[in-house]
């Protein structure tokens, strides 16, 4: 079987993947040996009658929210089309599934979107297919060999990893910038362009495809480097392993060897370590495996050419560092875990709080449930898809996600005229609520509108959009309001 990249993009309705709705996918199928696009697709969606959208989105990806009311799938039709295309591409060898920011954003988003349209396991990029993230790539090769890749610099200096900013400075500009079929060929050509200016480390940006193998490389390792951005700057780290993180599963967290490990782990009140422990400078660096982390060995050569503070600290230091942790690490993981496991009760948020749509790693339904959301799924008939929902009376979220499809697909036919009212009621009082609510309002996006209104009081263009946005606005406003 031939190995293949999906590159891909998505236009939404919010920054935020939990509550954003797709408008438009984009993805190509690129064999990997001729970097020959095979196949591709757009398909655009309508957002769903239950949520609201954030006003940026909509002036980011140049649709009107009236355009959107009018493309062709509902989100709950794209989420089949984009599951059985995938399916079918994945029949045809191995898949690596690219997007630009993927790991924050795409790759979340996509599942998020097939677990709110009630797909038992919403996990399709993880299931005989790898995952890759062209934007941690480009700032390893920007960082140890900054002559490959032009970027700008922002208002505060640091360097701009926007993808048309990339695509733009180093000679392939994407044609219209924020539409998902223009980004996704512009993420080939950058993909492509990085691969070409140095193989040898592209691949090795590529060694932790397979995430499983991450932690038995990094164990047999007396320590390494690993970088990490913050802030827009890339920088490198002198790490050894410590233990697996006791509340984040998979998780990897390992000391940085700028501090001296026996000081700090002579304290003996683990109160106190912890407080050292996580002072800023913290003392753990976290590796997270399903993100394509860089791990280089200290004699790696692009690790060699560089001059940081590890080169003044020393190997010998470094290695002396190591040993100690080696030595103790029993000891000094059992500390670890019940500092982690504390603190995660200080900070644990009440997962009973949460929206359905926020559970995807929550919820986790028995086997009886998944089959009948399994059938939910296939079938296409309103009456068939209603009776298989009665199958959801007795867990809240299944039963509200259920409800909200119908909702969309077929609208007040799909309900007794009771239901209609109360699902109708309870959309309208979360989306006209004046709260600081974790997810878009009609209210909250009312004063944004009036915020863009003075910022850029002098932009004709961008205000002429605004005031679109504002008038559909007051008509959602207007049509909630009628369920109150």
């Amino acid at each position: 079987m031939e190995n293949y990249t999906v590159y891909l993009d998505a236009e939404t309705t919010s920054g935020d993947q939990i509550h954003a709705d797709i408008v438009s996918y984009t993805g190509l199928l690129v064999r990997d040996k001729d970097s020959k696009t095979v196949e591709e697709f757009t398909y655009f969606s309508r957002p769903r009658i239950s949520r609201c959208y954030q006003v940026d989105a909509y002036l980011v990806n140049g649709f009107s929210p009236y355009e959107t009311e009018k493309h062709e799938y509902s989100n709950h039709r794209l989420a089949k089309k984009l599951n059985e295309t995938f399916t079918r591409w994945k029949n045809k060898g191995h898949l690596k599934f690219n997007a630009f920011a993927g790991y924050n954003f795409d790759f979340l988003l996509t599942s998020q979107t097939w677990f709110s349209n009630l797909y038992s396991f919403p996990w399709l990029f993880s299931t005989n297919a790898s995952q890759m993230d062209t934007l941690p790539i480009a700032r390893n090769m920007e960082y140890y060999r900054p002559e490959i890749l032009k970027t700008e610099l922002n208002k505060k200096s640091n360097k701009v990893f926007k993808l048309s900013s990339l695509c733009n400075l180093n000679g392939f500009p994407i044609a219209k910038a924020h539409t998902s079929y223009d980004d996704t060929v512009g993420l080939k050509n950058l993909t492509e362009y990085l691969k070409s200016k140095d193989p040898e480390l592209f691949k090795k940006s590529l060694q932790f495809l397979n995430k499983k193998d991450v932690l038995p490389y990094i164990k047999n390792l007396k320590y390494f480097y690993t970088t990490e951005t913050f802030f827009s700057r890339t920088r490198q780290f002198a790490c050894c392993y410590l233990t697996e993180h006791s509340i984040y599963q998979g998780y990897l967290l390992n000391f940085d060897l700028k501090h001296d490990p026996k000081e700090i782990f002579s304290i003996k009140s683990n109160k106190e370590l912890s407080k050292i422990l996580f002072a800023t400078p913290v003392k753990m660096r976290t590796i997270k495996p399903n993100r394509l982390p860089l791990i280089l060995k200290p004699d790696d050569k692009w690790v060699t050419n560089m001059e940081d503070e590890y080169s003044l600290i020393g190997k010998e230091v470094l290695e002396e560092r190591a040993d100690y942790i080696s030595k103790n690490r029993s000891e000094i993981a059992s500390r670890i875990d019940v500092i982690i496991k504390d603190k995660f009760v200080e900070n644990n948020i009440d997962q009973t709080k949460l929206l359905p749509e926020q559970k995807i790693f929550a919820l986790r339904p028995n086997r009886e449930k998944q089959n009948y959301m399994n059938s939910f799924v296939i079938s296409n008939n309103m009456d068939e898809k209603r009776k298989i929902a009665e199958n959801f009376e007795d867990n809240e979220d299944l039963k509200h996600l259920s409800e909200l499809i119908l909702l969309d697909e077929y609208g007040e036919e799909a309900f007794t005229e009771k239901d209609y009212k109360r699902i109708r009621k309870g959309i309208s009082q979360r989306l006209l609520s004046t709260n600081n609510e974790p997810y878009p309002t009609i209210p909250a996006q009312f004063l944004r509108v009036d915020e863009i209104r003075v910022q850029e009081k002098d932009d004709k263009e961008r205000l002429k959009k605004v005031e679109i946005i504002n008038e559909h606005l007051e008509k959602m406003s207007n049509d909630h309001e009628k369920y109150l």
